[in-house]
């Protein structure tokens, strides 16, 4: 199955169109969506921010500095997506207060579950047939949830396997998270601890920073008063960048997905109608777009929901 981040297919298309048709989003975010479900028919879904995040509850710098795609293409271009898209068979998670990468971690997890489960049952005798999952984006925080059945692929990197994180970050999969608590994200606004040369040598000799967050390690004096100076902000850093099962799984289950208006072609219609879209008013509508149903029919099969 693709977990999609959703936010990053619409920046994408906002930035490619912006200015040049009246609703960028409506116009372009399906069609991308579609390219990306038609080369790999395989189940999908798409996962979108909410209005609001508990980790800028938590550190309000958090992305602070990026506006969210509805304050870009207007509220009312991203409001008309979300319907165009559920009515063209798409299945959508959008989660108050949860962040798109934390819904689209739980996905994974749970979908991990059920793989693991197939993988018992085959070995018992009954053949199950494996299906990889796949984190479509760019974001390096999914690092950490890779493995052998779970990759990424984005626009900037490409294909990311669990055996190319070292290569990238430095550290594994196992460490990711660790990683970046004390080297910080500046495009996510979070603060930096540690240099990445320190930072690999301190996970390198200590381990996780959850063994040691609460001593007092034997290090240079250096690199001891940085640690106690930044001992809260590690602490913030990892909590907002952790997506491990545990993690995720204390902030709440991703919630129904949306699905009101789900498969009802005549309501993309009227959409394209208003907003003058003139792929949304063709009569092939339906035999077009049934791929994107058909495989948003599997993810639904697969979920549960």
């Amino acid at each position: 199955m693709r977990i999609i981040d959703a936010g990053m297919v619409a920046f994408a298309a906002f930035h490619a169109l912006k200015g040049k048709v009246a609703w960028p989003l409506t116009f372009q975010v399906p069609r991308m969506v579609r390219s990306i479900v038609a080369r790999a028919e395989d189940a999908y879904v798409l996962c979108w921010n909410p209005e609001r995040l508990w980790k800028s509850d938590l550190w309000p710098a958090y992305q602070a500095g990026r506006p969210e795609i509805w304050d870009l293409a207007g509220r009312d271009d991203f409001a008309r997506l979300l319907e165009v898209l559920a009515a063209l068979g798409a299945v959508q998670y959008r989660t108050d207060p949860l962040e798109s990468d934390e819904v689209m971690a739980a996905l994974v997890h749970r979908l991990a579950d059920g793989a693991a489960s197939r993988g018992r049952r085959a070995s018992r005798g009954r053949r199950a047939s494996r299906g990889d999952i796949v984190i479509v984006s760019d974001d390096k925080d999914f690092f950490q949830l890779l493995s052998g059945s779970i990759r990424m692929e984005g626009r900037v990197r490409g294909t990311v396997r669990a055996t190319d994180v070292k290569r990238i970050l430095g550290v594994g999969p196992g460490y990711v998270a660790d990683y970046l608590a004390l080297t910080g994200d500046a495009t996510d606004g979070i603060p930096r601890v540690l240099s990445p040369t320190a930072a690999l040598r301190l996970l390198a000799s200590r381990g996780h920073v959850r063994d040691w967050i609460d001593r007092k390690l034997r290090v240079g004096d250096a690199l001891a008063k940085r640690l106690e100076a930044g001992c809260e902000q590690i602490r913030i850093n990892l909590e907002l960048v952790d997506l491990s099962r545990a993690a995720v799984e204390s902030r709440g289950a991703p919630g129904a997905p949306l699905l009101e208006g789900w498969g009802e072609i005549d309501r993309a219609r009227a959409i394209g109608e208003r907003a003058r879209v003139a792929w949304l008013r063709e009569e092939t509508l339906g035999t077009d777009w049934a791929p994107l149903r058909r495989w948003g029919e599997r993810a639904r099969e697969i979920l549960g929901v």
